[in-house]
């Protein structure tokens, strides 16, 4: 990371440029035009008197994550408005129905003075807390500057990115420093935020785990079973680049030897579709061509987006993806929630916490290789009924409800 001063003075020359990088957005469907103001400082909705918290997250996890933790400050009459920011056309849309009155969503501005300076004047939180690893040094100096409290929560940081900001302790110090706290998933990041230069950090455990997934009623999922009621459900949910073919490859093998197979493949991008064009023998049906599935269906691709839990609540297995390829895994709670029990691969050190714990509850099953993998579904598609019968629901949601307090009790110190 520049020094500081360098990197507040970069922030500030680039800043005429920004308005063709948020032209080329908007032609990518990646920004609201509608709402491009609020990325420049500004809003077009009231402040509220009274008091405000600011919360940051960066995208869908990480706002899913804390809407427990919002739900419960939403209830306090004492907090007059709740700010949520995320920087993801994605994360807005899908946070728009989840929602109550009080709690308005942003977009991130950039991070540059005079942006900054626009949105805080505007809200003037007496809190303003960041989710995870969002890290914007303009934010956090002013901030400071203002006297309003900056905190971390969910906060997690591997070795890796340790080490990185070790080499510039000088910089990180200053930087970290502007935070007041530091509410982290496990007792190695608390460790390496201290050193870090975070005064008063706390392991409070993983916020993903209190994000409780809504009853799924709807007609698509109503439509979906009664399609595939006869099937046996094996769902790739948040595939990679390499993942898929290991699907496919497995599904061929399966297919001639367990009846009425049905594999569904969710990719982590819906955008890379031109890889399922050789899909020879497998009957692919693809959601977004609004192609159904009927008898001769061995390979859905459900390319869409948001209806991940549809598709969870169908399956009998699931496999969660960027884990049998060097990518470090995909979030499998949503899944576990469903009561569905997950397989996945060994590269899973984005979530080592989370899967040590859904390993504890009998939730997860580790596989090395596709030949692994494959022996796994068929032996659980033998006997589907049987798959899920150790899985202990009730454990998990305590866990979240424990953290959810731990994290509350960090905020109303500040507060």
């Amino acid at each position: 990371m520049l020094p500081y001063y360098s990197y507040r003075l970069i922030t500030t020359l680039i800043r005429p440029f920004i308005v063709f990088y948020i032209l080329i957005r908007i032609l990518k469907g990646k920004e609201d035009r509608l709402r491009v103001a609020e990325r420049y400082g500004t809003s077009d909705i009231e402040r509220k008197e009274g008091k405000v918290i600011w919360f940051h997250a960066a995208s869908i996890g990480e706002s899913l994550s804390i809407l427990p933790l919002l739900k419960k400050l939403n209830s306090d009459k004492s907090i007059d408005q709740i700010i949520l920011t995320t920087g993801t056309l994605t994360s807005a849309n899908i946070l728009k129905d989840k929602l109550s009155k009080k709690i308005i969503h942003q977009f991130i501005p950039f991070d540059v003075p005079s942006y900054i300076h626009k949105f805080l004047n505007h809200w003037n939180p007496s809190l303003a807390v960041f989710v995870e690893s969002e890290i914007w040094p303009n934010f956090l100096t002013e901030l400071k500057k203002r006297n309003v409290c900056s905190l971390i929560v969910n906060g997690r940081m591997t070795i890796k990115s340790f080490k990185r900001w070790s080499m510039l302790s000088g910089s990180s110090k200053n930087l970290f420093s502007n935070f007041t706290a530091c509410c982290t998933q496990n007792s190695d990041s608390a460790f390496f935020y201290e050193k870090l230069g975070i005064k008063n950090t706390i392991n409070t455990g993983n916020l993903k785990f209190a994000y409780k997934p809504d009853e799924i009623i709807s007609d698509e999922l109503k439509k979906l079973r009664s399609l595939t009621k006869k099937r046996k459900i094996f769902l790739a949910a948040s595939t990679h680049p390499g993942e898929e073919e290991i699907i496919k490859n497995i599904t061929l093998n399966l297919k001639k030897t367990v009846k009425d197979l049905l594999t569904i493949i969710v990719p982590r991008h819906v955008t890379r579709k031109s890889f399922f064009s050789s899909s020879k023998g497998l009957g692919l049906s693809i959601r977004s061509k609004k192609q159904k599935i009927n008898d001769r269906t061995y390979l859905y691709l459900a390319d869409t987006i948001g209806e991940l839990n549809i598709f969870y609540s169908l399956a009998n297995i699931v496999f969660i993806g960027g884990s049998l390829v060097p990518h470090g895994g995909q979030n499998p709670i949503e899944a576990a929630y469903l009561g569905k029990k997950i397989y996945h691969g060994k590269n899973i050190e984005n979530f080592i916490d989370v899967y040590d714990v859904l390993n504890q509850l009998k939730f997860t099953q580790q596989v090395e290789n596709e030949r692994q993998l494959e022996h796994y579904v068929k032996e659980a598609l033998a006997n589907p009924k049987s798959i899920n019968k150790d899985i202990n629901i009730n454990r998990l949601k305590k866990e979240g409800d424990d953290t959810v307090s731990k994290v509350l009790e960090v905020i109303y110190q500040y507060l």
